[in-house]
C-alpha cells in the first residue's frame, strides 16, 4: 500500500472518488498554495483569493466524479477552475470599482511574521529596499490585462509548460508563447515608467 503522501494527484483522485475524504484532503494540501497564488494574482485581494480558495476545492470535490485524467491532468483542471473562479470575483470587484487591492502588510507570503521578508531579515535598509521593488513589481503586474497576468503567473510562480498554461486558459499553446512574451515586455516597459 502506497503511503497517502506519496500517491499521485491521479491516484488520490481515484480514491477521492471512491468517497476517501482523507485523499482528497491530501489534494487539498498539496494544491491549496498554487491555488492561492493564482487566485491572488487575478483577484489581488488576499481575502477574495482565500475565498476564492475555498470555492475552488468546493467546487473541484463537488464535480470530482467529472474528473478526468485522460482530458488533464488535477492540477491542470483545478487551476482551470481556480481562474473561472477568479475572473468572476474580479469583474464583481471591478463593478464595485474595488480595483486591485493591494496591502504590504499582510498579503505577503514571502514575508516572515514581523513582516521581514525571509532573505533580507536582520537588515533594515535591504528589508526596506525589497518591500520597495516587491511594491513596484505589484503596481506594475495589476496594470496588465487578466489573460497577461493569468499567463505570466502560471509561468513565473508555477513553473507550468506552454500546453499546461493553454490548458488552463483555453488557448492555444503558440497564443499562449505570445502572450507570455507581449506581457515580460509590457511589464518591463511599466516598470522602467515606475522609476521615471
Amino acid at each position: 500500500m502506497i503511503p497517502d503522501s506519496r500517491k499521485t494527484d491521479e491516484e488520490l483522485v481515484a480514491e477521492a472518488q471512491k468517497g476517501s475524504d482523507l485523499d482528497f484532503s491530501i489534494l487539498v494540501d498539496r494544491h491549496t498554495n498554487a491555488v492561492f497564488r493564482l487566485a491572488y494574482g487575478i483577484t489581488r485581494s488576499t481575502q477574495e483569493a482565500e475565498d476564492i480558495v475555498q470555492e475552488t476545492f468546493l467546487k473541484a470535490f463537488k464535480h470530482l466524479d467529472g474528473f478526468s485524467p485522460e482530458k488533464a491532468n488535477f492540477r491542470t483542471w483545478l487551476l482551470t477552475i481556480t481562474r473561472n473562479q477568479s475572473i468572476n470575483v474580479f469583474s464583481a470587484l471591478k463593478r464595485k470599482t474595488l480595483r486591485f487591492v493591494t496591502s504590504t502588510d499582510d498579503d505577503e507570503r514571502d514575508f516572515d511574521s514581523a513582516g521581514n521578508p525571509h532573505s533580507a531579515c536582520g537588515n533594515p535598509e535591504k528589508v526596506l529596499t525589497v518591500k520597495q521593488e516587491h511594491k513596484r513589481v505589484e503596481q506594475a503586474l495589476a496594470q496588465l490585462s487578466e489573460r497577461q497576468r493569468t499567463a505570466l503567473l502560471l509561468k513565473a510562480q508555477e513553473s507550468m509548460s506552454y500546453e499546461e498554461i493553454a490548458a488552463v486558459m483555453g488557448a492555444s499553446a503558440s497564443s499562449v508563447e505570445s502572450l507570455i512574451f507581449r506581457a515580460r515586455k509590457r511589464l518591463l516597459e511599466i516598470l522602467k515608467n515606475l522609476e521615471k
